[in-house]
C-alpha cells in the first residue's frame, strides 16, 4: 500500500522535470516571450497531472486514497521548486 503513495509523490515530483524540459528546450526571455514559456509549461504539468488523477481514478491499480493526494503534494513541491527555478531564470534575462 506505501508504493500507491510514494508512486504518487514521484509522479508529482516528475512536474519539476516537465518544467525543467520546457526552460531548456524554450529558453525563457523577454525576446522569446516568457509568458509562452510558463503558459507551455503550466499546461503540460496540468495535462500531466490530470491523467494521472483520472488513471487512479479509473483503472483502479492504484489505490486513488493514496496515490491522489501523494500526487498533488508533490505537485505543489514542484511548484514551489519551479517558482524559485523560474524566478532566478527570469533575473538572469
Amino acid at each position: 500500500m506505501i508504493w500507491h503513495a510514494a508512486a504518487g509523490l514521484a509522479c508529482g515530483l516528475a512536474t519539476a522535470v516537465l518544467s525543467e524540459a520546457v526552460l531548456r528546450i524554450v529558453p525563457a526571455s523577454v525576446e522569446n516571450g516568457l509568458f509562452r514559456v510558463l503558459a507551455v509549461g503550466a499546461a503540460l504539468r496540468g495535462l500531466w497531472v490530470l491523467a494521472l488523477t483520472g488513471w487512479a481514478l479509473t483503472v483502479g491499480s492504484a489505490d486513488p486514497r493514496l496515490f491522489v493526494p501523494a500526487l498533488l503534494l508533490g505537485y505543489v513541491a514542484a511548484q514551489v521548486f519551479e517558482g524559485l527555478r523560474y524566478t532566478r531564470c527570469v533575473e538572469r534575462c
